[in-house]
C-alpha cells in the first residue's frame, strides 16, 4: 500500500509544481493595452485608389494549368493599365517585364550594404463559378462602400496597395534605405511557373539575397477566434507543404451481377478508411507555440494558463486544436481523400480503383516521409501509393523567426493600419508564391493587411467577391508605413 500512495503523493506533487507554474506564468503576462482606433485622417492620402483597383479588377486575368486554355488579351493589357493607374512609379523606377506573366520593379535603397527586402502579390485569379454573382464577376464597380469583382481580394488589393504607396511615396520625395522590388505574378492559382519562378530566378541570377519577403497570407481576422477580445493581425511565419498522393487498388473486373468478395472498389475503401483512422500525429511547431504565447494576453485568464505555456500544456492543447478542423490543421499533417472513380458504368466491376489524398505538410516534415507514411498505412490492404503529379509536390518552407527586422517592420505598420487588432505570428495553411523564392530571402512572412470577418472570406474563390473601400485605403497605409519604417 505504502508504494501506491508514494506514487499518487509524488502524481499531485508533480501537478501541484505544473499547476503553481502555469500559474505563475499566466499571472506574469502584461495587461494587453486597450485596442486602439485609427484616425480617418490617416487614409484621406489614399483616397480614389479604390478606383485604381477596379479598373485593374475589370481586366479578367484568370489563369490555367494550360496556357493555351487562358485568354492572353487581359495579361498583356495588364501592364499598360498599371502603367495608366500609378505613372509616377512607372516613370521613377526600373520596371521589367518578366517572361509573359512577370512583372518586376525595383526601387534602389540609399545604403547598399543593407540586404533589400521583396514585396509581392499576384494579379491572376480564379474563374468566377457558376453560382450567380449579385454583380458581375468582372465589373469592378463600387457600390455599398465596396469595390466589387474577383481579384478584389485575392490579391489585386494589395498589388494596388503596394504601389499606391510607392506611388505616394515617390510624390513625397522618399529613398527607401534598402532597395526594394515590388514583384507581381500572374499565375499563382496555378502554381507560379510562369510568373513568380521566373521573377525569383531573374533575381538570383541578379544576385539578390533579400532580407525578407511579404506575400499575401493571413489576414486581420474580425470575429474569427471568438475567444479573443480584439480583431487579429495574422501574420503567416510558416506555410505548410503540399503533395497530392494517388492510391490505387486493382480487381479483376468482369460484370457486377457476379461479383467477388471484394472489389478493387472496395479495396480502396477500406484503405481510404484505414486511413483516415490513422491520422499523422499531431505536434507543436515553433509557429504555433510562438502563435499562442503572443496571443495570451488578448484571452481570459483560464485559456491564458495554457497559452502562456505551451510546452508544459501542449497535451491539453494538442486534444483541444485536434477537436476542430480549423485547429487540427494547426498541429498536424492533415490528410483527406478528395477524388475518387472507378468504373465507368453501374454494372460493370473496376479493374482499377483510384483515389487522391490532399496532403498538407506541417513543417519539419517532409514530402519523402509523407509518402512513405501513406505507404506503409495502405499496403496492409493491397493498395499502392505515389505521387499523383510529378514535379508539383512542395516542401514544407522554414520557419521564420519574430525576432527579425522583417517581423518587426511587419508588426510596427500593421500597428499603424490596424490599431485595433493584435499583431500574432500564425501558420498559413495554403499555397503562395513565395515557395519559389526561398533560397534567397532570410526570412517570408505573409500578410494580406485588410480587415475580414468569415462571411468576407467566403467571397475568396467563391461568389461575389469584395473589398471595402476601408480595407483598400488601410492596405495602402501599411505598406506606407512598412517602406517608411524600413
Amino acid at each position: 500500500m505504502q508504494p501506491i500512495m508514494a506514487v499518487l503523493l509524488a502524481i499531485c506533487g508533480a501537478f501541484g509544481a505544473l499547476l503553481a507554474v502555469l500559474l505563475v506564468r499566466a499571472l506574469g503576462t502584461p495587461r494587453a493595452p486597450d485596442p486602439g482606433s485609427l484616425d480617418p485622417a490617416a487614409l484621406a492620402p489614399f483616397a480614389g485608389l479604390e478606383d485604381k483597383l477596379a479598373a485593374l479588377v475589370r481586366l479578367p486575368t484568370v489563369s490555367r494549368f494550360e496556357e493555351t486554355q487562358e485568354d492572353p488579351a487581359p495579361f498583356r493589357e495588364f501592364p499598360r493599365e498599371v502603367e495608366r493607374r500609378f505613372p509616377v512609379v512607372h516613370a521613377r523606377l526600373r520596371r521589367d517585364s518578366v517572361g509573359s506573366r512577370g512583372l518586376l520593379y525595383e526601387w534602389p535603397g540609399t545604403d547598399p550594404s543593407l540586404p533589400p527586402v521583396v514585396l509581392m502579390a499576384h494579379y491572376d485569379v480564379v474563374p468566377p463559378g457558376e453560382i450567380p454573382w449579385t454583380r458581375p464577376p468582372f465589373s469592378g464597380e463600387t457600390a455599398e462602400g465596396f469595390v466589387w469583382g474577383r481579384g478584389s481580394q485575392d490579391t489585386k488589393v494589395t498589388l494596388a496597395g503596394i504601389l499606391g504607396a510607392a506611388e505616394r511615396l515617390l510624390e513625397e520625395g522618399f529613398q527607401p534605405p534598402r532597395t526594394v522590388y515590388l514583384a507581381f505574378g500572374g499565375d499563382e492559382e496555378v502554381g507560379g511557373a510562369r510568373g513568380a519562378a521566373l521573377l525569383a530566378r531573374t533575381l538570383r541570377e541578379r544576385g539578390v539575397r533579400a532580407s525578407f519577403l511579404i506575400d499575401e497570407g493571413g489576414i486581420v481576422a474580425d470575429g474569427m477566434l471568438p475567444f479573443a477580445d480584439r480583431p487579429l493581425a495574422l501574420v503567416g511565419i510558416a506555410e505548410k507543404g503540399y503533395v497530392d498522393v494517388e492510391l490505387e487498388a486493382k480487381g479483376a473486373g468482369g460484370h457486377a451481377s457476379m461479383p467477388p468478395r471484394s472489389t478493387a472498389a472496395g479495396t480502396l475503401a477500406r484503405a481510404i478508411a484505414r486511413l483516415e483512422s490513422r491520422p499523422f500525429p499531431a505536434r507543436l511547431t515553433y509557429t504555433v507555440r510562438s502563435f499562442l504565447s503572443d496571443l495570451s494576453p488578448y484571452v481570459p485568464f483560464p485559456v491564458r494558463l495554457l497559452f502562456r505555456s505551451p510546452g508544459l500544456a501542449s497535451f491539453a492543447l494538442i486534444k483541444a486544436f485536434s477537436a476542430a478542423p480549423t485547429t487540427n490543421a494547426l498541429v498536424r499533417t492533415t490528410q483527406a481523400a478528395t477524388m475518387l472513380s472507378g468504373s465507368d458504368k453501374e454494372n460493370v466491376l473496376p479493374d482499377r480503383a483510384r483515389a487522391i489524398i490532399n496532403v498538407r505538410i506541417l513543417p519539419g516534415e517532409t514530402v519523402a516521409g509523407v509518402l512513405a507514411r501513406i505507404s506503409a498505412v495502405v499496403a496492409p490492404e493491397g493498395v499502392t501509393a505515389r505521387p499523383a503529379h510529378e514535379g508539383l509536390a512542395v516542401e514544407p518552407l522554414p520557419e521564420s523567426p519574430t525576432d527579425h527586422d522583417g517581423y518587426r517592420a511587419v508588426r510596427s505598420a500593421l500597428e499603424a493600419a490596424h490599431p485595433e487588432a493584435a499583431v500574432v505570428p500564425f501558420l498559413f495553411s495554403a499555397g503562395t508564391d513565395s515557395k519559389h523564392y526561398a533560397d534567397i530571402v532570410q526570412a517570408v512572412y505573409r500578410i494580406a493587411p485588410i480587415r475580414q470577418t468569415s462571411r468576407d472570406l467566403a467571397g475568396v474563390h467563391g461568389p461575389d467577391e469584395r473589398i471595402s473601400v476601408e480595407n483598400v485605403r488601410r492596405c495602402a497605409l501599411f505598406y506606407f508605413e512598412l517602406l517608411k519604417g524600413m
